[in-house]
């Protein structure tokens, strides 16, 4: 038994974040070109811009995740990676259908899909057995940080739950088809369960990588809503809800990272 990440959960996450940057090109920069250039066309933009964002985001969770020596911090990406791989797995077969397989990106998407799950459970499996437990709550957070990091993930839990379930029939700042919905869903859940998974550990020392991930992603949709604010169609009100949830994210996230940074500092010198 040992405490080092094991080399096939090492070259998973780094694998991943290579998909995770090539996926956010092809979904932001090349939001407008989605007929062209992904697996399935997307519209509106701004649309593919949020999924963009999302695997933008995810990218930097693995970057960060690949580079852990220590499985204790390592495994903090895991949960968000494992719950969108199989929530977007799951919403590719649901809408096969609207996939285009008649390009390459069409079948690129679905064999990664269909391959990352069955990898994932293979490395996790792999990497519990070679592991030790890990100790929690060693530097906890301060409480208000806790707090609003526990709303957080009950709104993107919450939030990303019922849109997945009902894509059609759940409030959104701009149009949703049953597909984009679900997608949307499969990375508010899959971030909220990051949250979560964060209060559980109540470690600071260890999620740098977390806090830096919820920041990008925080940073990059109010990015998306201002390059293409014309594929809004709430009302003012909404969108200033959706515009404040992202900023109070933003702010987590930087706080989070500062504080995450400086206790990993001490932490290390500590060991």
């Amino acid at each position: 038994m040992h405490r080092v990440t094991t080399a096939p959960i090492r070259r998973f996450y780094a694998v991943a974040a290579g998909l995770a940057a090539i996926a956010g090109f092809l979904l932001f920069p090349l939001a407008e070109e989605t007929d062209r250039f992904f697996s399935w066309t997307i519209e509106p933009p701004l649309t593919a811009a949020f999924l963009g964002a999302a695997y933008w985001a995810a990218l930097v969770l693995l970057a960060w995740a690949a580079t852990r020596e220590r499985w204790a911090d390592a495994r903090t990406a895991m949960p968000a990676v494992a719950v969108i791989a199989a929530l977007l797995l799951v919403t590719t077969l649901i809408h096969l259908d609207k996939f285009d397989l008649d390009s390459l990106f069409g079948w690129f998407w679905l064999v990664v899909y269909c391959l990352v799950t069955p990898l994932l459970v293979w490395t996790i499996a792999q990497q519990v057995r070679a592991a030790e437990p890990v100790e929690r709550g060693l530097h906890p957070p301060p409480a208000a940080v806790r707090a609003v990091l526990a709303v957080a993930g009950l709104v993107l839990v919450g939030y990303g739950a019922a849109l997945y379930a009902a894509p059609l029939d759940v409030a959104w700042p701009w149009e949703l088809t049953p597909l984009t919905g679900r997608a949307i869903a499969s990375f508010l859940i899959g971030f909220g369960v990051a949250a979560g998974f964060a209060l559980w550990e109540n470690d600071l020392s260890r999620l740098r990588g977390s806090a830096y991930a919820f920041a990008t992603l925080a940073l990059l949709e109010l990015l998306a809503l201002a390059v293409f604010n014309e594929d809004v169609t709430a009302s003012a009100a909404e969108v200033a809800a959706y515009v404040a949830f992202w900023a109070v994210s933003l702010g987590l996230g930087v706080a989070g990272a500062r504080l995450s940074s400086k206790t990993e500092r001490i932490a290390s010198g500590s060991r």
